[in-house]
Parts: structure tokens; C-alpha cells; sequence
């Protein structure tokens, strides 16, 4: 079994992220994407609004030590949100779930939220196997298939010990 972990972002992930980020069949599951995967400079500058702002926490996953995705928390209209991007090469080996379960582990602000294409199983599976519950849906827009689809709401809630 391999060890998931999360450490801080480095200047040297960008290219590692911004390839990933391009990953034709990763972006039309994620759906709500950058307008144009394959825009360095959008990239770079999408990259430095979050890494400058102290509201997000964005971290990389490694197995094993090398490079596997992203795993970031931030805020939106007060709500803290979550959410994971994992590398074609981790995938389909619980690498996400054991990325999210590890940031959720350092966010001590419940409710959490996440949000996911209705088609995107494997990221619903994640949220649902990490304790997250669908609380919400309906239609949105989605960049990377340029057209409205369904839109699924997740929420953590808080636990009894409050945490």
C-alpha cells in the first residue's frame, strides 16, 4: 500500500500542476475548470491569487514521496470549501481519499463543502467515503464542457465532540 501525504506547495509544482491540469478526460470529469486549460499565463496568475491569500491552504499530495495532485481549502462566500485533483498516474488507489481525508484532518472549520459534477462517480465516491453527504443540486455551468450541467453539493458536517 502506498503512503499519501500533504505537504506545502513549492514553486517547483507549478509545472507538474499546470501539466496535470490539462489532462483532456481529467478536465471534462472535473467540469468546472479554467475557460482554457492550456493558458500558462492565466495559469501562472490564477496560482498566484491563491497562493498569495491566507484564506486558502493549498498543498500537494505525494505517494509515496513523488508527485500526485493537489489538495487545497478556501473560502467562498463564507462557506470553506475543499477540493482534490489528483494525477492520472495516482489514481483508481484511494489516493484521493486519503489526500482529503488528511486535509479535512487540518481544517478545523466545519461545515465544509465541496462541489462536483453529478457524472463525476469517482468524486462523488471520495466525498461520500470521507463523510461527506449531498446536500444540494441543480444546474451550472460547466467551462470544460461549455454547457449547463448537474451540480451536486457535498457538505461535512460537524461532529458531536465538535470538531
Amino acid at each position: 500500500m502506498s503512503h499519501v501525504d500533504l505537504r506545502p506547495f513549492e514553486d517547483a509544482d507549478a509545472d507538474a500542476v499546470f501539466e496535470m491540469l490539462q489532462d483532456p478526460d481529467a478536465v471534462t470529469q472535473a467540469a468546472f475548470t479554467a475557460d482554457d486549460p492550456s493558458d500558462r499565463a492565466a495559469f501562472d496568475a490564477w496560482l498566484e491569487r491563491h497562493r498569495s491569500d491566507d484564506r486558502v491552504n493549498l498543498r500537494v499530495v505525494t505517494d509515496d514521496g513523488g508527485f500526485a495532485g493537489i489538495a487545497a481549502a478556501f473560502t467562498v462566500d463564507d462557506d470553506r470549501e475543499v477540493t482534490v485533483w489528483i494525477a492520472r498516474n495516482a489514481r483508481e488507489r484511494g489516493v484521493a481519499s486519503a489526500a482529503l481525508r488528511l486535509l479535512i484532518a487540518h481544517e478545523a472549520e466545519r461545515p465544509l463543502y465541496a462541489r462536483v459534477a453529478a457524472d463525476n462517480t469517482a468524486a462523488v465516491e471520495v466525498l461520500r467515503s470521507t463523510g461527506f453527504s449531498e446536500i444540494e443540486h441543480g444546474p451550472a455551468f460547466a467551462p470544460a464542457r461549455g454547457t449547463e450541467i448537474e451540480e451536486l453539493v457535498f457538505a461535512l458536517p460537524p461532529t458531536l465532540d465538535g470538531i
